[in-house]
């Protein structure tokens, strides 16, 4: 199998050259003594001395020991075999060929450990995050994310071209305590390509055609009616609401279209409107990229640009993200001794979205049989004479959200060699990132069916937004690195250095109601009320770091780190604190008792570190601050100015630490072909910040202190084999791994009530793990009218509880609904009846990944999913009828229990709001498991052969497919994309993507 990029240089020369895509080269040389060194990632070096030799055909060996050979590591590199923490790199090759511009949705299923959610397609709005080994602490945090030493400011990474990525790093254990008190929540190292090699211009492409993925499951007319209809005859009450009657419900349920008499709405048209139809459909997008790379004897180069249009579902407006990349690297060796880097970034993002319609608005609240415009040609009201919605109507004529971000970044660095082994190296780099943020919320004027002006509006009160926000960031550093070896066997490595970071933030916003849809859409031109806002802010770190590395015959490893942090968010004496890690590793491979056997690669190691976490702390908490405000008062009463202590604070708290735990084993058999690694690790967060509970007469709000306990434990897999027969080469790899986290103690804050307790209101119990679900355990339904008379003599004796009452009609329990358990024993159903079920992370997530090539010819697949995550939805669709007025989820039609389907596993239906929370409100079976295996890539493509790309004189010529999110087999029982979420508010659909791709190289 040729391999192309392969290094062919003459020994101890500058002379040098690149095999083309074939694998060929041809290269001058100063004599017949000279020696051509072959070096290829993945595979051992070569030397061969040239003699006579005109034609020279060479072999390559794979050398699992120099797989992903250099490994970026905090402020260093260091070669695979020689580590000991637990550290995976995503190759470049990830970020190719991928119909997505952005990098953090192709690290899904990369790398076990690293857990990558998106809640939405949405270009610019996918709400990506970031999660590396589970939770750590209940103030939330994430990953460090860093560039070329330089920590990602804003939508940096999220924005940045994937294809001036050379690779990923992933520091998940204590050896990413090296930086210190942001490492606790793991590290992401990105390094950006440079140039080598001779020089070469690429170009890269695609065209992509976006469709619709899984449709939500909102109801048609027929089928909305079929369950009004349903639910009103159970109830046996002859309500059925706006719609009067039987007779205006069963002519929906035909699909009749005209006019209806109704006592809220007057007489109103009906029709089939899809709403979904009308406002999402299929959609393309763009993106090409140019760089230019190469080097000479002393100098490296590679400009690089990218230009995109990522165009979202929506068919009414635009709703899309464009992206404008330019990145240029450039090294130069000024001396043997002195060398400088250099890397100048700009990037600009625009996304551009309508103000308003796709919120709950625009499928979930209403019921789907309301043109968007009457015979006229004037927007629709919903329900005829209420007005306020019309998400067709909004996005297309109810303003615009328009929001900018550029970056520009400056890094310097140069290395001087002080000694043999000894280096000296200074850099800084520079950000400035721009937010510019505009938004005009227009009134749109509905109309009833007949023409007349409806009784409300869309977007009742119009303003129109602006603001401005400047982000600066700093990063300077000096470090000292020192190499030496003692008789080849006892190998030493020493870095020592100082960093200073600085963060500056200054925000301007300002609002005003009043703006008319005259097409001038500025402050100047609203008349109503204006608001204004600012303010800034900075924040500075300060660290002494060091590391120290020894291994003898580089078969027994040990490392050492240790970093002083100070910070400026804490006070006089707490301002610094110490974090560092010992990593050790036995590398068993090359004793003497595994040579020659089928062993090629195995490796013990493990870890022990503290790192910490600044998430929930402000720029200032540990100063009394002020809010000013206004109060009347006066013998004659008017606003005077007020001002006030906002609550109690502490200048006593500092970081959170964290303790983390790792042992791994790696290895590989049968000349390498059979590779992998297993994980162990423990995560303990002992300085936890929390809100201890105290008297209520201490007077006002407490400050956080670090008094909380959490802990964290799971594993992490990866095996994969890889093997050539002739031309045909093919390989295979899963990852897999699994989190689980306990709250320790939150100081009594531990309340017992039904749901989810979810981290983003402050709930949590101590003993379960955070985002836990507490659920009433039901026991099947109710069969007979003699189970619920007993059900009620049995539950209601002593206190009514939280059950329905018997006397009321129109909400008691009947045959077909749901009985609850009562868990606690004390005689009735209340709110401590609720059970423990499991909590809201994804468990086990895994990828896999799969690839061959025959000849000219290749193909990969990329599969990531879940095998456990438990949902429980929320909003308006979140069960049948939680509201009335809601629409309806389609996912529960036919499947309630009704006298002739007594075997039904869902309660009977109802209109009544209170009878339908008893039956479906935080009930375990509306518990479902979000289990799913997605196709997230696609790849086939074709290289041109040698013959053909010679006459155009060009190096290669590539043509590809590729897609994203093809297709997915989930246990998700209601009908919701399983990367959804668990809300019901906004339905705006998953895509699939497809696309044609073009790479050429001269």
């Amino acid at each position: 199998m040729p391999l192309p990029g392969v290094s062919i240089l003459v020994k101890e020369t500058t002379i040098g050259v690149v095999s083309d895509f074939n694998g060929n080269f041809s290269i001058d040389v100063p004599s017949e003594e000279s020696v051509l060194v072959i070096n290829y990632l993945g595979f051992k070096t070569v030397e061969i001395k040239v003699g006579n030799q005109k034609i020279i055909n060479i072999s390559l060996e794979d050398d699992v020991a120099s797989l992903d050979e250099i490994v970026i590591v905090g402020y260093g590199a260091k070669k695979k075999e020689s580590l000991t923490g637990s550290i995976d790199q995503v190759k470049s090759e990830v970020f190719q060929e991928r119909a997505v511009t952005s990098a953090a949705l192709a690290l899904q299923g990369q790398t076990p450990g690293l857990n990558v959610t998106r809640s939405s397609s949405r270009p610019g709005n996918e709400d990506i995050k970031f999660q590396i080994r589970g939770a750590t602490s209940i103030n939330g945090g994430a990953p460090l994310i860093m560039i070329d030493g330089s920590e990602a400011i804003g939508s940096e990474f999220y924005q940045m071209n994937p294809d001036d990525i050379e690779s990923v790093s992933v520091l998940k254990d204590g050896s990413a305590s090296i930086y210190g008190v942001r490492a606790a929540n793991g590290v992401i190292l990105v390094t950006t390509k440079r140039g080598k090699g001779k020089m070469k211009v690429e170009y890269s492409g695609n065209f992509r055609y976006n469709t619709i993925g899984i449709r939500p499951p909102a109801s048609s007319m027929q089928e909305y009616a079929t369950m009004f209809l349903d639910a009103g005859n159970e109830d046996g009450q002859n309500y059925y609401w706006g719609w009067a009657n039987v007779e205006n419900l069963t002519r929906l349920q035909n699909g009749e279209e005209g006019i209806y008499t109704t006592p809220f709405w007057g007489d109103i048209f009906i029709g089939k409107a899809n709403r979904f139809d009308e406002l999402f459909g299929d959609s393309s997008s763009y993106q090409h990229n140019i760089g230019i790379s190469g080097s000479s004897e002393k100098t490296k180069y590679r400009l690089s640009a990218m230009v995109s249009d990522s165009k979202g579902a929506l068919k009414t407006a635009y709703d899309g993200q464009k992206q404008y990349n330019i990145r240029f690297n450039y090294d130069y060796d000024i001396s043997e001794k002195l060398s400088l880097k250099s890397g100048i970034t700009y990037q600009q993002g625009l996304i551009s979205s309508p103000s308003s319609g796709l919120d709950a608005s625009a499928v979930s609240t209403d019921p789907p049989f309301f043109p968007a415009q009457n015979p006229y040609g004037q927007w629709y009201a919903n329900f005829n004479v209420a007005g306020n919605r019309n998400a067709t109507a909004a996005t297309i004529d109810g303003g615009r959200e328009d929001r900018k971000q550029s970056l520009t970044k400056l890094n310097l660095s140069a290395t001087y060699k002080i000694l043999e082994g000894l280096d000296f190296t200074i850099r800084g780099s520079y950000t400035k990132v721009m937010d510019l943020y505009n938004e005009q919320r227009l009134t749109i004027q509905p109309y009833q069916w007949n023409g007349d002006i409806s009784a409300e509006k869309i977007n009742g009160t119009s303003l129109i937004i602006a603001e401005s926000r400047e982000r600066t960031y700093q990063n300077y550093g000096g470090f000292f690195n020192y190499k030496k070896s003692l008789n080849k066997d006892h190998n030493f490595a020493f870095m020592g250095g100082i960093t200073a970071e600085l963060f500056e933030e200054q925000l301007i916003h300002a609002e005003r109601q009043g703006i008319d849809a005259f097409g001038v859409y500025d402050l100047n031109v609203a008349t109503g009320v204006q608001t204004n806002r600012g303010g800034a802010g900075h924040s500075g770190l300060y660290a002494f770091l060091t590391r120290f590395n020894y291994d003898y015959k580089e078969k027994y490893l040990l490392e050492l780190i240790g970093r002083r942090d100070g910070s400026s968010r804490f006070d006089e004496g707490y301002k610094f604190n110490n974090f560092g890690s010992v990593t050790a590793g036995w590398l068993i491979s090359k004793e003497k008792f595994l040579e020659n056997t089928a062993v090629n690669y195995l490796k013990l190691r493990g870890s022990y570190g503290t790192s910490g976490n600044q998430s929930g702390i402000g720029l200032y908490d540990y100063l009394s601050q002020l809010s000013i405000g206004t109060l009347p008062f006066g013998t004659t009463p008017g606003n005077q100015s007020t001002v006030k202590i906002d609550g109690i604070t502490t200048n006593v708290r500092t970081w959170e630490k964290v303790i983390m735990k790792n042992i791994g084993l790696d290895f590989g058999f049968l000349n390498n072909r059979l590779t992998g690694s297993f994980d162990l690790y423990e995560k303990e967060n002992v300085g936890m910040l929390i809100k201890v509970v105290y008297p209520d007469l201490i007077g006002g709000e407490v400050p956080t202190t670090n008094d909380g306990n959490m802990k964290t434990n799971g594993w992490e897999a990866t095996l994969g084999w890889k093997d050539t027969k002739g031309d045909f080469s093919y390989n295979f790899s899963v990852n897999i791994g699994d989190s689980r986290n306990k709250v320790v103690n939150v100081g009594g804050n531990s309340p017992i009530q039904p749901g989810l307790l979810s981290s983003d209101d402050d709930l949590f119990r101590e003993g379960y793990p955070i985002n836990s679900y507490f659920l009433f355990e039901t026991d099947g339904l109710f069969q007979t009218q003699e189970e619920v008379d007993d059900y009620y003599a049995t539950y209601t004796a002593l206190n009514q509880g939280i059950l329905p009452s018997q006397s009321d009609a129109t909400q008691n329990i009947r045959v077909g609904d749901t009985r609850k358990v009562d868990l606690n024993g004390n005689g009735y159903i209340d709110q401590g009846d609720v059970k423990y079920m499991g909590d809201s992370s994804a468990h086990y997530n895994f990828g896999i990944n799969l690839g061959g090539s025959y000849k000219n010819f290749d193909i990969s697949a990329m599969f990531q999913g879940v095998l456990n995550q438990n949902v429980l939805r929320t909003g308006y669709m979140q069960y049948p009828f939680w509201r009335i007025w809601t629409n309806q989820s389609s996912a529960y039609l036919g499947q309630t229990w009704t006298a002739n389907n007594t075997e039904a596993i869902y309660p009977r239906l109802t209109l009544n709001s209170n009878r339908s929370a008893h039956n479906w409100a935080n009930n375990d079976f509306l518990l479902q498991n979000n289990r799913y295996i997605r196709l997230k890539n696609l790849v086939v493509g074709y290289n041109l052969p040698k013959t053909i790309i010679e006459k155009l004189k060009m190096d290669k010529v590539r043509v590809y497919f590729t897609g994203n999110d093809l297709f997915e087999f989930t246990k998700v029982k209601d009908g919701f994309d399983p990367e959804f979420g668990d809300s019901t508010q906004s339905v705006y659909p998953f895509t699939r993507t497809y696309a044609l791709g073009l790479n050429l190289t001269f």
